[in-house]
């Protein structure tokens, strides 16, 4: 640990990991005040914007490279007028949802968190769905996370609860109905617990693709109001269609910085950080097939059938055909003997499935967790797999398959095709 003086109104970016503590002095974190005595930690690759409300000292773990003065003053956000927008639309009983839009780097998630930390000190009970399923800070790669924070905080990963949802993978447009999914779910779970539910989307605003999925999202929240923050119109063809009394436009919070190659290989050790921090208690589990009912999947979901050669068979409904595992490709002889009603065959070789990063639930398909695949092991008719999980695991009912793999040391190691098996 180390200590450095920040003089009043001086502007600090710590980018992660290690400990903050608050020797002497006020600081301002995400509008929210910091006190002698206050410590927390930093996550890895998570950066912090912090101003000295008065002269003051701390204390921190980071690396001295790390940590640099800022010439830029903290953004000013005009929240009178984004009130006054609240306070006129707003109604007792009903979840208020807002939108926050911005391109790359523009400052959403920062801006999520410093409106609910406003929020909250109106005692209304708030949730940031947060739905960047790459680079989050509540949610593990390749799923997308609800924040319910019970007080003020200074990054959203100190929010005392969040809620999952499994996408499987950190590519939005690969994953479109599964994170559209889950986007659905965590509004409903909001819609229970929240008064405010905040939407912080994704940078992609852009191009066919980008601007029918911005679309998509708009139309599945239908956003009571929808914040902009962008430096010029970059933002404008999305709202063209929305009344002035819903739109709140505010200059980006940061500069909108283009995509390099450095920018896309931080990002990967982001995401490999935080997997293996995730997976590095984990223990070798094994689940009866009998036991799990699978999603995005044929595996586990038809009638299994013996045929001649293979490791395991199912026929399929209707006209899907029949999915064959085996330890090589079929051969013309193996099928001499296999009925003629087979339909399509979907071949898959065994040990495909090894390194595959699937999500776990429970009965009532709540998110438990997240497992490595190991082996489907079909002389015992067991799936066994890595996971940090420590509840019985009786309780694991489904398993929902991804397309990211990683390796044994839970590092990234390419993609399936979704749907493969």
């Amino acid at each position: 640990m180390r200590s450095f003086c920040l003089k009043k109104n001086e502007v600090f970016e710590f980018i992660g990991s290690g400990k903050i503590s608050v020797k002497t002095g006020l600081l301002e974190i995400s509008c929210s005040s910091f006190s002698a005595g206050k410590e927390f930690e930093l996550p890895s690759g998570k950066k912090l914007t912090v101003m000295a409300v008065e002269d003051s000292e701390v204390e921190t773990s980071i690396p001295e490279d790390c940590v640099k003065k800022s010439e830029d003053k903290l953004p000013e956000i005009d929240f009178a007028a984004l009130f006054s927008k609240i306070d006129s639309l707003i109604k007792p009983g009903k979840l208020f949802k807002i939108m926050v839009l911005g391109e790359s780097t523009s400052g959403k998630t920062w801006f999520s968190t410093i409106l609910a930390n406003k929020l909250l000190e109106r005692s209304l009970k708030t949730s940031v769905l947060d739905c960047d399923i790459a680079q989050s800070e509540i949610a593990l790669p390749g799923t997308m996370a609800l924040a319910i924070p019970d007080k003020t905080v200074s990054f959203l990963a100190q929010a005392k609860q969040s809620v999952m949802s499994f996408v499987g993978a950190h590519s939005f447009g690969s994953h479109l109905l599964p994170s559209l999914s889950a986007m659905a779910l965590l509004q409903r779970k909001a819609e229970n617990i929240s008064d405010v539910l905040i939407i912080d989307t994704t940078s992609w605003v852009h191009g066919d693709c980008g601007r029918a999925i911005k679309k998509a999202k708009m139309d599945i929240f239908n956003s009571d109001i929808y914040v902009l923050l962008q430096n010029g119109n970059e933002l404008e063809h999305l709202v063209k269609h929305l009344p002035a009394s819903r739109i709140f436009r505010n200059p980006a919070l940061r500069k909108n910085l283009p995509a390099t190659p450095q920018q896309q290989i931080e990002k990967r050790s982001f995401r490999e950080a935080r997997l293996v921090n995730y997976f590095k208690n984990s223990r070798v589990i094994e689940i009866p097939f009998s036991q799990l009912f699978s999603e995005r999947s044929y595996f586990l979901s038809g009638s299994h059938v013996n045929l001649d050669g293979s490791l395991w068979a199912e026929k399929l409904s209707g006209w899907e055909g029949t999915l064959v595992f085996t330890s090589g490709p079929i051969l013309p002889e193996m099928v001499k003997s296999w009925p003629k009603d087979l339909g399509r065959i979907i071949n898959v070789i065994a040990g495909e499935e090894k390194g595959l990063v699937a999500g776990l639930t429970d009965g009532d398909q709540n998110f438990l967790g997240l497992c490595r695949i190991e082996e489907f092991d079909f002389l015992k008719n067991i799936l066994r797999m890595k996971t940090p999980l420590a509840c019985d695991t009786k309780n694991i009912k489904g398993i929902q398959f991804g397309s990211l793999k990683i390796s044994e040391k839970y590092l990234e190691s390419g993609f399936i095709e979704p749907g493969r098996f």
